[in-house]
Formats: structure tokens, sequence, C-alpha cells
């Protein structure tokens, strides 16, 4: 498993232990982690698109992932760019 596999993971597991999260959705087709994580020349996204539970606003839960995501993403070399985006597919 390559580094960013890994990162892509342990993000996954922490966006889903956020609260108000219900699912994380899959970041692309193919992909193993739910969470995608990119590295390119010194820096690095990532893109988490969550369902929020119904008794938790959406906008709290967005801050909440986005801070929790920041915060984990701190200790990595590179700067990331972090998008979290709410969506509900039935």
């Amino acid at each position: 498993m390559s580094a960013t596999a890994g990162l892509a993971g342990e993000l996954t597991a922490l966006v889903l232990a956020t609260e108000g999260v219900q699912e994380v959705y899959p970041a692309g087709p193919g992909l193993e982690a739910l969470v995608r994580v990119s590295r390119s020349g010194g820096s690095g996204r990532v893109l988490a698109t969550i369902c929020v539970l119904d008794e938790h606003p959406v906008p709290a839960t967005l801050r909440l992932v986005s801070r929790a995501l920041a915060e984990r993403l701190a200790a990595e070399p590179e700067e990331f760019e972090v998008t979290v985006k709410a969506s509900r597919i039935q």
C-alpha cells in the first residue's frame, strides 16, 4: 500500500468518526478509499463527499470534518487543499 493510499484510508476513518457523518461516498470509480488524496509538486488535495445525519446541521458538520482533516494533515510535509461536500444520494 502506498503512503497516499494509507493516508486516504486513515482520513476516511477520521471522517467516518466525526460527529454527524452518516456515510462517506466513494471518491471515484475503482478507488478503495472513500476520501480522495492526491499529491503533486509538494502540495496535495483532499476531497471527501459525505452524508450528514438528519438531526445534525449540514454546515456545522462540514466545518467539523474540514477541521478534523486540516488538523491531521498539519503533520504532513505538504500543504493540502481540503474540500468537503455534502450530498444526498437516494
